[in-house]
Order: C-alpha cells, then structure tokens, then sequence
C-alpha cells in the first residue's frame, strides 16, 4: 500500500525527458501538472533546457537535492537503460517508464528490460512499465500523461490498465463522456509491479468505489490475483476487460506488452463469475459499465419499468430484459391512476409504456415526467429505463428534465438512451449526467447496464 502510495499521492515527481516543445508528446509531462493544480514539488529533467514553464531543469536526477517520491522516463528506448543506472534508491520511491521497445520487441528488448529490473531491484526501487502511461489521481491534481489534458474532476471509478489505449480517447472520457476517474494505472509490460499490486491498492482505496481492470494477462500470482478479486467484490464492484482471448488476438498481445495471453479462456471466464466480477466484452461496454455503476446506486430487485418511443423497441428492450436477468415490473393501482390521464381511448400497458401512443394528445415532456414520477413512489418497481426521442432535442434541459432526478431521490436505478445520441451530446446530456443518470445510446447498452447491477446485487447478497 506505501508502495503505490508514491506513485498515486507523490509528493516530489522528476520528470526525465520533459521538454519545452509544444509539438513533443513530452511537452504535457509539465503543462498537464500545472494546469490540473497539482501541489507537489516539480522536477523537469532535460540537458538541453535551462527551464520549462518557468521551472528550473535539471541535466539528470542525481542532480537533484530533494528525495523523489517518483521518477518518470520518456526518453528515447536506447537512454532508458542510461538513466535507470543512474538513479539512486536512497533518494528515490518509485519509476515510471513511459517508454516502449522492450521485452514486446523480442529477446534483446527482453534483456535489456531484465537488467534493468535487476538494476532497480538492486537499488530497491519500485517500477511500473516499461511501456506504460500513468499514473493519474484526480483528487491530487496529478497524471503522467501524454495528452493535453483540459480537466480532471475527481471521481469514484478507478482503472487498472495493461496499455495505454485508454490515452487517444482520455479528453474524450473526462469531458464529453462524463467519466469521472479517480485514480487510474497503466502497468505496460509489468516489469515490477503487477496487477496483484495494483488490485491490492485499489481495492482498499477509500476514493475507488468502482474499479475497472484491462487485462491482457495475468502476471503476478493468479492464486493470488483471484483471491484479492474476491475480498475486493465484497466491497465494490470489479469489471474485467481482458484481450487476448483468441488465439490471433494472443499473438497480438504478445507483440503488444510482451504478453502470454494463451491462457484457457473458459476457465478464467468461469473464475471471474465465482469472484463476484462483471466481465465486459469490448471496450465500449467496459466503459459504458464503468458509467453505470459509476453514476448508480445498487437495485433492491430486478423489476425494471421500461418506456420508449414506439412500440417495436419496447418488445427489443422486453426481449434484452430476460437476457440480462431483468424482469418487467406491474406497477401498482395508485401508478395506474397517475397515469390513465393521458391515455387514448383505450387501456394500454403501464410497463412497457409506449410514449408514442399517448403523445399526439398530450405534451411529451409531461408524459415523461408523469411515469418517472409514478414508478418512483412504486413500491413494485426496482430499476428504470427510458428512451429520449428526437423530438426532445428542441426542449431546454432544465424543463425537460428537472424530475429524472426523482428516481435516484427515492434510490432507483435510472437510466436512459437516445437513438440520436450525437444530437444529444450537448446540454440534455450534460443536464442529465452531471445528476448522475446515464444516457446510453441504445435500448441494448442501456438494460445490459441496469443488468449488470442486479447481477452484482444478487451475488453481494449471497456472498
């Protein structure tokens, strides 16, 4: 735990290659630290460079006279080995290699990364890397990161990832998203420290209420690894993405981050299930799930109320609720008494509700308004799903929105999709996610989420 602690909460951070560049990835390692407000001591180290963003820089760390809770390396592969030599492990924590080309490139990469892992052991220097991001803790204001990044709000999921896959899209995730991170980790080629040490930590981390973790292997002790995924499960919820499944894409993982991902698949699936883990299938649904329990509070049951636009998504979305472990809720007299107003004149069904049906005589926004209310106070309803339909686009947020927050008031699951999801990337969005009620961009992504609570539920419940 002290171990990690350096790298997520450092007080003092060197920074080998920073630059002042603007158009050099390694231009970020000091911007982002001043832009985010980090308040630890700053330590640019360049030969070429007097100072970086009015910091004095170094020619090399020994020549700092501070100890240096972390030292990150971006510089080219054939100086990394040059730069690990040079360090002192009474002076300093921890290392970041941000820099590739080792043990994924073949045997001499994996020489040169193997004495460089016994160099650091020998000075007694923890390690995250080679080819490996990170690490990012929005509550210190602190990322090793090469992406401008614009704003870090602190969050309640936490990320464990192999690769730096995440780092195209990380602007994307912490602003249009509305991903909120608390801490994230990149391990790259686990050099020195694994998935068992970051798992260990995180699980135990007060700010991570969600964690999420890319696998392409498992390196450190599996016994062990599973073992934590139990204790952790008990206390949070864990979602795993893993490559490398098929046999290309285990190829693939190995020239990657030098992975041996060939391990049986079914067996680590099953594993997963008995610990009490969501495994998510591709990028996008680990993410989407990263929101859902992110966003939501746990279900106290698996009857879900469902509205939509027309009637042929209703039964799709009826359809994914028995996939994914939902049942259709029959809300009570007192709901159908709230709502009959609206309704034609002939009787149609309260779940799935069909807004299309009452909308030619009667305002949308006040039929969506009149059902989150009345399956909120439903004592029959457990989790909710609705669609958005284009013609909301044109409303303001604050008028269409103000009662969805109502459900999570009374401590029901909402969530919600639209089909025209990059119109609704804008104020709607914003209104709803910034209360903490998803917009999904399908009926499909939207019940698999509200599934994967339950399922989370049930084995909290039985564990």
């Amino acid at each position: 735990m002290e171990i990690l602690d350096r790298f997520f909460n450092p007080r003092s951070v060197a920074l080998v290659g920073a630059t002042r560049n603007p158009l050099s990835p390694n231009y970020n390692l000091v911007s982002n630290l001043l832009r985010l407000g980090y308040k630890g001591r700053i330590y640019p180290i360049n030969p070429k460079e007097d100072n970086i963003n009015g910091i004095r820089c170094y020619r090399t760390v020994a020549e700092i006279d501070d100890y240096i809770d972390l030292v990150a390396i971006s510089v080219p592969v054939r100086n990394v080995l040059e730069v690990v030599k040079g360090l002192d492990g009474s002076k300093i924590g921890g290392v970041g290699i941000t820099t590739g080309g080792f043990s994924e490139t073949g045997e001499e990469g994996r020489k040169i990364q193997a004495e460089m892992a016994a160099i650091l052991r020998q000075q007694g220097i923890r390690a995250i890397g080679p080819n490996a991001l990170s690490p990012i803790n929005s509550h210190a204001g602190f990322t090793i990161s090469f992406a401008a990044v614009k704003k870090l709000p602190p969050g309640n999921v936490s990320f464990i990832f192999q690769s730096g896959m995440y780092e195209p899209r990380f602007n994307w995730i912490v602003s249009d998203f509305h991903m909120n991170i608390a801490k994230l980790i990149d391990l790259g080629n686990k050099m020195d420290l694994t998935e068992v040490d970051a798992l260990e930590y995180l699980a135990h981390d007060p700010e991570t209420e969600v964690l999420m973790i890319h696998l392409e292997a498992v390196k450190g002790d599996a016994r062990r690894f599973f073992q934590l995924l139990r204790e952790a499960t008990r206390l949070k919820p864990v979602v795993v993405l893993k490559g490398g499944r098929s046999e290309a894409g285990a190829k693939a993982a190995m020239s990657h981050t030098g992975s041996l991902a060939r391990a049986n698949d079914v067996v680590f699936d099953a594993a997963l299930k008995q610990a009490g883990v969501i495994r998510a299938e591709t990028l996008d649904d680990f993410l989407y799930l990263a929101k859902a329990f992110g966003y939501l509070p746990l279900p106290k049951g698996n009857r879900i109320a469902i509205g939509t636009f027309p009637g042929g998504e209703a039964v799709l979305a009826t359809d994914a609720c028995s996939q994914h472990g939902l049942v259709m809720a029959h809300p009570g007299q007192a709901s159908y008494e709230k709502l009959k107003g609206s309704f034609p004149p002939w009787e149609i069904n309260l779940n799935p509700f069909d807004f299309g049906v009452v909308y030619p005589s009667h305002p949308l926004q006040n039929n969506h308004e009149a059902y989150i209310l009345a399956m909120a106070e439903d004592e029959n309803v457990d989790l909710m799903a609705l669609e958005l339909p284009e013609p909301f686009i044109s409303f303001k947020a604050e008028d269409l929105c103000s009662k969805f927050t109502t459900a999570a008031e009374k401590g029901k699951p909402l969530a919600v999709w639209a089909l025209e999801m990059l119109k609704f990337n804008g104020e709607i969005t914003d209104y709803l996610e910034e209360r903490h009620i998803p917009v999904f961009p399908s009926a499909a992504i939207t019940i698999r989420c509200l599934g994967a609570l339950n399922w989370y539920r049930k084995w909290r419940e039985s564990h």
